[in-house]
């Protein structure tokens, strides 16, 4: 199963991985194939020189103020925002095919045009596929004249793209993540998104059990950058609960919402799924109808659900309960992501499920679609 990098890669930490450098040198050869197309939408006829059009490029990188008030409102200020990124950069480089800023206007365009990708409904159009963002991120490494913070940026977004090609059960995958990161942080150390690659490797380290990542996991701990050291030291620590949790039973009891107490303890013998979720989790629900059916099907043979809610809204998330006929047993404490059960686990990302068998000992974690059921099954079958 591969592994992804939600922090990184979800629609608002990457907001920041643009170009703009406003000292790049005069370009010294134009390259063609960074001369992007039109601009499909948005008028920017009225910024009459370079230097105006790309004052207006950078504006167009400052986050929306707008508050929204629904999901559909926010996706909508999404889909603009990125939209005008990515026109404002298509329409500097068609009208200033040799500016040098050329490059920090195609890094803008290949980014907005990805997170554009993400959004449902939104069209982020041809030059986000993956092929051609391979293509257009080679282009600008290897282009003589591409200031060397853009080149940077290029290697990053090439290096995170290697994080969604991960996957647990090949070490090879792993490895070559963990080569690219430190190449970019042995050429890019004092680069602007260093400390992103660095989170990025934290990440990735968190989330799978090799030697490597372990030694990855202890260089961060040393870094001189507290926030950094203190994040690897509570996830070697979370990592080092998780382990013996596979060894020995897992302790968990809590005062349900309905006011009966719950101790997995009295659970022996059955098959468990601890899931920590949220209603307001996009993930979690997407996945919550899966959860159910499994429920379903396998309850009367011996499988239950205890659910940790990291909701803060108490009726959200019992009207959540309701429309997906959630029905088993869950912890609620109104404190999100300080919830005392989540925080005490080293939970840091939601949705995130614990599959325990009938002697109390964790056995899978994270299980979708299709590996839930049968996960589970198997379990059921010892």
């Amino acid at each position: 199963m591969k592994t992804r990098l939600f922090l990184i890669l979800s629609l608002a930490p990457v907001l920041a991985l643009h170009a703009a450098d406003k000292k790049s040198p005069a370009a010294k050869k134009p390259a063609a194939d960074l001369v992007a197309p039109p601009a499909e939408t948005g008028d920017f006829s009225t910024h009459k020189t370079a230097d105006a059009l790309w004052k207006r490029v950078e504006e167009l990188q400052e986050k929306p103020k707008a508050q929204p008030k629904s999901r559909e409102e926010y996706i909508g200020i999404l889909t603009k925002w990125f939209g005008d990124q990515k026109a404002a950069a298509e329409s500097f480089m068609s009208r200033y095919p040799k500016d040098p800023r050329r490059y920090g206007a195609r890094m803008i365009s290949l980014q907005a045009g990805l997170q554009l990708a993400r959004i449902p409904g939104a069209k982020p159009g041809p030059l986000a596929d993956p092929e051609s963002v391979k293509k257009q991120l080679a282009a600008i490494i290897a282009a003589p004249d591409a200031p060397e913070e853009v080149k940077g940026e290029a290697i990053f977004v090439q290096t995170i793209a290697l994080s969604g090609e991960v996957d647990p059960a090949k070490p090879e995958t792993v490895t070559g993540f963990f080569k690219a990161s430190s190449d970019f942080l042995a050429k890019y150390s004092t680069h602007k998104l260093a400390t992103q690659m660095r989170v990025a490797e934290l990440q990735l380290a968190g989330s799978v059990d090799t030697a490597e990542a372990q030694a990855v996991l202890e260089r961060l701990a040393a870094s001189t950058d507290t926030r950094l050291a203190d994040a690897a030291k509570q996830t070697i620590a979370r990592k080092q609960k998780m382990a013996d949790m596979k060894t020995k039973p897992v302790e968990l009891k809590f005062t349900a919402t309905d006011g009966k107490e719950m101790n997995l303890e009295s659970l022996r013998g059955k098959v468990i799924l601890v899931d920590f979720w949220a209603s307001w989790c996009g993930p979690c629900i997407s996945e919550m109808p899966n959860v159910v059916a499994t429920y379903k099907k396998l309850h009367d043979k011996g499988f239950e659900i205890v659910g940790i809610s990291l909701d803060q809204d108490k009726s959200a998330m019992e009207a959540a309960l309701k429309k997906h006929e959630m029905t088993w047993r869950q912890y609620f404490d109104g404190k999100g992501w300080k919830n005392e059960i989540s925080t005490s686990f080293g939970i840091t990302a939601i949705p995130a499920t614990w599959l325990i068998d009938k002697k109390g000992i964790l056995r899978e974690t994270n299980l979708r679609g299709e590996d839930l059921g049968k996960g589970v099954e198997k379990l059921l079958a010892e």
